[in-house]
């Protein structure tokens, strides 16, 4: 038997940035790893986020179960073949169910190693306190830049040793044509910008198009391609709010020919001819503290 390795993690059909990196990861460990160990995956659910699996999935976290950590940690304490647990960490997945995480995480026999997808600098006390319990937790931290190692170890004062930094990583990509494919999606002659994303107000879409009408009156053929459903969490809080108002601006600065919306979570293939035909790629992002981006790799 080979050892195994339970991810504790969103996984697609979640339409979420950590779910599909963890996807891609786990695609590429199978294909380098399969002869020495196997990857379980555990997806984190909550009562407003269900979903059906593609595959065999032996173990969930709906995080609104009322006995859904206590049974977890019991099902992977119990389970022999499970050699290690990696749980891809973001606040936000635990945010109403800290206590119950942390007794969790108290609870687990086997060695855990934690991947760190936001540290944030400069942290006030609490949250330096939360980010030191976790690390005592675990065996490994995994962060994805240098700039994220240096801040956990001067502004959390964790030690060195126990971080390790392994880059976001990107597809590989065959070369396509660019004409081709804006022939293709009926782009022909347009200069594309474009940027992706599940949407929400931390995008800062808007200054692109509060710009775009100067671009527009030197290079008429611009066309802004918004590609990206807005990010479910964003819906189920307040709607269609941050859409909308983009698309109000859109009217107001008179941009209905040159900007569009491509409300959809695209499949890989198709995302990737989308950026394979953009001739300029915009990240927009708000967040100073923002250490990576799928959508920017």
């Amino acid at each position: 038997m080979l050892p195994e390795i339970l991810f504790i993690t969103t996984y697609p059909p979640r339409e979420c940035g950590i779910a599909t990196y963890s996807q891609d990861l786990i695609k590429t460990l199978k294909i380098k790893f399969s002869e020495s160990f196997k990857i379980r995956i555990c997806p984190v659910e909550s009562n407003n986020e269900k979903h059906s699996y593609h595959q065999s999935v032996d173990y969930f976290l709906n995080i609104d179960g009322e006995e859904a950590f206590p049974e977890l940690v019991k099902k992977i304490n119990e389970n022999p073949a499970i050699k290690m647990v990696l749980i891809q960490h973001e606040f936000g997945l635990f945010e109403k169910k800290e206590n119950e995480f942390n007794m969790f995480l108290a609870k687990l026999n086997k060695p855990l190693l934690l991947v760190f997808h936001t540290v944030l600098p400069h942290p006030d006390k609490l949250l330096k306190e939360k980010v030191k319990q976790l690390a005592r937790r675990a065996e490994a931290l995994v962060v994805m830049t240098h700039s994220s190692s240096k801040i956990l170890i001067n502004d959390y004062k964790i030690t060195a040793d126990k971080i390790n930094v392994i880059a976001h990583g990107t597809h590989l990509v065959p070369h396509a044509d660019k004409e081709l494919l804006k022939e293709k999606y009926q782009l022909n002659g347009k200069k594309v910008l474009a940027t992706f994303g599940l949407l929400s107000s931390g995008k800062g879409i808007e200054t692109t198009l509060k710009a775009l009408p100067q671009v527009v009156k030197q290079f008429p053929e611009t066309l802004f391609l918004i590609i990206g459903k807005t990010h479910p969490a964003i819906v189920n809080a307040e709607g269609e709010k941050y859409r909308n108002y983009l698309l109000a601006e859109v009217k107001r600065l008179k941009l209905e020919k040159n900007v569009k919306f491509i409300n959809h979570f695209l499949p890989l293939p198709d995302l990737l001819s989308y950026l394979q035909l953009t001739d300029v790629y915009l990240f927009t992002s708000k967040d100073p503290n923002q250490a990576v981006s799928g959508t920017f790799s």
